[in-house]
């Protein structure tokens, strides 16, 4: 049973109940993730650094989050 107060998202194949109306770089910054260090997929889209900062999840939301990692 979900309250009216929370929602639920799946990130990486983890459900995660939430507080309705966060923002994504919150959620991401209280699984130990840095906003600007992470490509998030929502619901089969890549979504661009700008579009992360101000996107509000929804309840069902689909989350895949994957570190940039530099190599050379």
């Amino acid at each position: 049973m979900t309250d009216e107060a929370t929602i639920t998202v799946t990130a990486n194949g983890r459900e995660y109940r939430i507080p309705k109306n966060q923002l994504l770089d919150t959620f991401l910054e209280s699984v130990g993730q840095k906003p600007g260090l992470v490509v998030v997929e929502r619901n089969g889209i890549a979504l661009t650094q700008s579009e992360a900062r101000k996107t509000v999840l929804e309840h069902g939301d689909r989350l895949e989050i994957v570190r940039i990692v530099a190599g050379g």
